[in-house]
């Protein structure tokens, strides 16, 4: 926020007031980028050369990845779209009881005010915005976010409570709770179990990252795609089904997928922080 301030500025102060208007987005791409680097990229990098005599192991990144997973991690992205749908059908459905109205309330506001804003970034027209929003909702995220919550909460919990499987559930419950998009909070912790065990599975966190990477670039490309006409398509609904055998047969493969991919890798040893 300082380094918006001076850049553009405007004072702190006044930061929230502008969210719609075109320097108010300027500003909160800037924050947006320098904030990933800083709280989910920076400090994973540092700890790992902090508490390890390997921090390229410790971060996930010593294992290359096979090609086999690699395709199975792409795939499984789209086929699991239909019901990771299903699951935001489901969260949006469920109300609190009517004593948690004030809570239901302020988290439907806040709801509304990241669309609102999420959509001020993807409404660009030219292939540097494009870009831009690749970097800043795609690559950053993916690299970031994964260093955090899969290379070192997710071990580390699992570790500590001799148990990985309670390690990537409740690293995905944090993924999510971070988000705070309160009606998007069940698909988002599926998603989280999702990159955990490919990251457990494949001994890599390039692989979680390509994962991330596809799911949120796709999303920014389809928007790029719709908002400027070249494609009669709904962005936001893209991947989901009103067909219930739609949806069975894409639960199957994404269960399949699943399989081949714990196979393929079912002699690597459970992750530990190195």
């Amino acid at each position: 926020m300082l380094v918006s301030k001076l850049i553009y500025h405007v004072p702190m102060t006044d930061l929230a007031n502008l969210a719609t208007t075109e320097t108010g987005i300027s500003i909160a791409r800037t924050i947006q980028i320098i904030s990933q680097i800083g709280i989910f990229i920076l400090p994973p990098i540092v700890l790992a050369f902090l508490i390890s005599d390997n921090p390229s192991r410790y971060l996930g990144f010593e294992k290359k990845p096979a090609i086999k997973i690699l395709t199975i991690s792409i795939l499984i992205m789209f086929t699991t779209l239909p019901l990771i749908h299903q699951m935001a059908s489901w969260n949006e459905a469920i109300k609190l009881p009517a004593f948690l109205e004030g809570i239901e309330k302020w988290m439907l506001e806040k709801e509304q005010q990241s669309e609102e804003i999420s959509k001020k970034f993807l409404e660009v027209s030219s292939i540097s915005g494009l870009l831009l929003n690749l970097l800043m909702i795609g690559i950053l995220p993916a690299v970031g976010e994964e260093l955090l919550f899969r290379s070192v909460l997710q071990p580390m919990i699992g570790k500590t409570l001799k148990n990985m499987h309670l390690g990537i559930i409740i690293s995905a419950i944090l993924f999510s709770m971070m988000h705070l998009q309160f009606y998007g909070f069940i698909p988002r912790v599926a998603l989280g179990m999702l990159l955990g065990y490919f990251y457990l599975w494949s001994g890599s966190i390039l692989v979680p990252m390509l994962m991330h990477l596809v799911n949120n670039g796709s999303a920014v490309i389809l928007f790029y795609v719709a908002n400027n006409g070249y494609a009669d398509i709904n962005a936001e609904e893209f991947g989901s089904t009103s067909n219930s055998i739609i949806l069975i047969i894409s639960i199957f493969i994404s269960v399949g997928l699943c399989y081949f991919a714990h196979r393929a890798n079912e002699k690597i040893k459970p992750l530990e922080n190195g």
